[in-house]
C-alpha cells in the first residue's frame, strides 16, 4: 500500500486546495505506474472521506485525460495540466474503493454536523437564498458525484477500458482477463460526520433517477450493478463504521 501526506497535511508543506490535492494524487499514481512499474491491473485507488473526492478526480483524470477536471480560470490549474502530461493514454485500474464519500462539498456542508452533533448550515435550509449565497463563495467544490457520473459514462463509451491488458495475473493458469474500472462505494449508517445519504445521492447521479438506487433507511443494504459493456458498480451501506472510527470496521468484501 502506498499513501502520501497531501500538501498542507502531515509532514508535507504548502496549503491544501482542490487542484493541489488532485495534482498530488495524480503525481502519486504516475509514480506507481512509471517509476515503481506497477501495472494498472494491480492498482486499486482507495479513498476515505476527503480521500474519496481526490480518488474520484484522479480516477476520472486517468480514464479521460482530455477532460477539464477543473476550470482553466483556477489559480492552480497549470500544475495540474503539467502533471496530466505524464498520462499517455486513457487508463483504468483494477478498482476504485470509496469509503464514506460525499457528493459535493456544498451538499456536504448542508448536512454536516460538527462532532456529529452541531449542524453547520442546516439551520439555513429555510433560507435557501442565504445558504446559496454562502455556498457560492466556496472556492473548492469537489463535485464527486459529477466526476463519478462522468467516469461511469466514459468507461461505458469505451468498453476497451474495461479489459485488462495482461492475462493470467493470478498465476493460476486461468488466462482470463481481469475486469477493470470497477467501483465500490461503502458507507455506514452510524456515520455522524458524513451522512450515508451522500452515497445515495451519488448513486442517483450515476445511475439516473429512474433506476433503482441504494437506500439505507432500513439499515444495511447492497446494490451490485453489473451490466455488459459497463463498469461494475457496487454500493454498500453497512450498520457500523463511522468516519471517526477505525476504517477497517467496514465490510470491504471483494467483489465476485
Amino acid at each position: 500500500m502506498i499513501t502520501i501526506d497531501y500538501r498542507g497535511f502531515g509532514h508535507s508543506t504548502g496549503s491544501p486546495t482542490e487542484t493541489g490535492l488532485i495534482t498530488d494524487g495524480t503525481a502519486t499514481v504516475n509514480w506507481v505506474l512509471h517509476t515503481a512499474k506497477i501495472p494498472p491491473e494491480r492498482v486499486v485507488l482507495l479513498g476515505q472521506s476527503l480521500g474519496t473526492a481526490v480518488s474520484s478526480a484522479v480516477a476520472l483524470n486517468f480514464a479521460d485525460p482530455a477532460r477539464e477536471i477543473l476550470g482553466q480560470t483556477h489559480a492552480e490549474f497549470e500544475p495540474l495540466l503539467r502533471s496530466r502530461h505524464d498520462i499517455a493514454a486513457p487508463t483504468t485500474f483494477a478498482g476504485v474503493i470509496l469509503v464514506a464519500p460525499f457528493s459535493s462539498l456544498p451538499s456536504l456542508m448542508l448536512t454536516y454536523r460538527l462532532g456529529g452533533w452541531v449542524p453547520l448550515l442546516a439551520p439555513l435550509r429555510p433560507f435557501p437564498w442565504l445558504s446559496n449565497s454562502l455556498l457560492s463563495r466556496m472556492t473548492d467544490i469537489w463535485p464527486s458525484a459529477e466526476r463519478l457520473a462522468a467516469y461511469y459514462k466514459v468507461l461505458t463509451a469505451n468498453p476497451r477500458l474495461l479489459e485488462s491488458k495482461q492475462d493470467d495475473l493470478s498465476g493460476d493458469g486461468s488466462t482470463t482477463r481481469r475486469e477493470m474500472g470497477t467501483l465500490r462505494v461503502i458507507h455506514a449508517v452510524n456515520d455522524m460526520d458524513i451522512s450515508y445519504h451522500q452515497t445515495e445521492m451519488i448513486c442517483r447521479r450515476m445511475l439516473g433517477e429512474s433506476r433503482e438506487c441504494i437506500n439505507g433507511s432500513s439499515g444495511a443494504a447492497l446494490l451490485d450493478v453489473k451490466e455488459s459493456g459497463k463498469p461494475r458498480v457496487t454500493f454498500q451501506i453497512v450498520e457500523y463504521g463511522g468516519t471517526r472510527q477505525d476504517p477497517f470496521v467496514y465490510d470491504v468484501a471483494a467483489a465476485d
